[in-house]
């Protein structure tokens, strides 16, 4: 081979590394689910990222106001979430139920930027819910 010759499959072979390197790469990143929504006047559109466990309770990953939304069908509307375990590392939240829709928990932190990018490349997310006296644990494993 003349050099030429050699420096094009030199630059291929490095083109088909980088290539091989970002297809795999993109298997490492958490898989969130999308569910698309308009705004009230019709202008825009939203796009959340979701994830439902086998308990059938739903983690929506809210972007625009920077929180967690936990929804979790029950008669126990009256709960409270204090932290939350992000590929097993504790962090401190603070919820809030909304009042016209009970099934649903707000969770916001304090560094939302940090927090929603862990959220975002999380493959294990766990909550310690409080039912008055009661603490129950909910699990979301994100692949």
């Amino acid at each position: 081979m003349n050099s030429p010759q050699k420096k094009s499959v030199f630059v291929l072979s490095q083109l088909a590394l980088i290539f091989f390197c970002a297809t795999m790469s993109s298997g490492i990143y958490a898989k969130w689910d999308e569910e698309r929504d308009m705004t009230t006047n019709g202008k825009e559109e939203l796009v959340y990222y979701f994830k439902t466990n086998e308990q059938g309770q739903k983690l929506v990953l809210d972007k625009y106001v920077k929180r967690l939304i936990f929804i979790r069908p029950d008669k126990f509307y009256k709960r409270s979430i204090k932290q939350i375990k992000i590929d097993g590392v504790p962090v401190d939240v603070n919820s809030d139920p909304f009042s016209h829709y009970p099934e649903q928990t707000a969770i916001v932190f304090e560094n939302k930027d940090e927090v929603l990018k862990k959220l975002f490349l999380a493959k294990k997310i766990e909550f310690n819910v409080l039912y008055g006296r009661e603490e129950a644990v909910s699990t979301f494993q994100i692949k």
